[in-house]
């Protein structure tokens, strides 16, 4: 499963994670662009949104499906374990799967985040 998402796809998984919290039910191409257009400077196409959507399921982040004439998607992780996923794979990445340095690592930018 490829994790590696760019900016609007983040996006549209957060929205999508917050939809579904909401009601519970798989959500349409069209609510997750209501979504963000409404709480964006500016406006998403329907067509962009669908596309990444999309590109979503490619990578096996979302699951899609056809009623009737629309589309649904759902995640197919929770936002907690893609970000245990994630986290795993940054240790990996950079401390050789030694969470104590991850932590470590952590713990320093956070100090340093407070003295911002």
């Amino acid at each position: 499963m490829n994790y590696t998402h760019g900016s609007l796809e983040n996006e549209i998984l957060k929205t999508i994670w917050m939809l579904e919290d909401i009601s519970e039910d798989d959500v349409s191409v069209n609510e997750v662009q209501e979504s963000i257009n409404r709480n964006a400077e500016s406006s998403r196409a329907y067509t962009t949104v669908k596309t990444v959507m999309d590109r979503l399921v490619d990578k096996n982040m979302l699951v899609r499906y056809k009623q009737g004439k629309k589309f649904f998607y759902k995640t197919v992780s929770s936002r907690d374990e893609m970000a245990q996923k994630a986290i795993k794979r940054l240790a990996s990445q950079y401390f050789n799967n030694d969470m104590n340095s991850l932590m470590d690592a952590i713990k320093k930018e956070c100090r340093t985040a407070e003295l911002v």
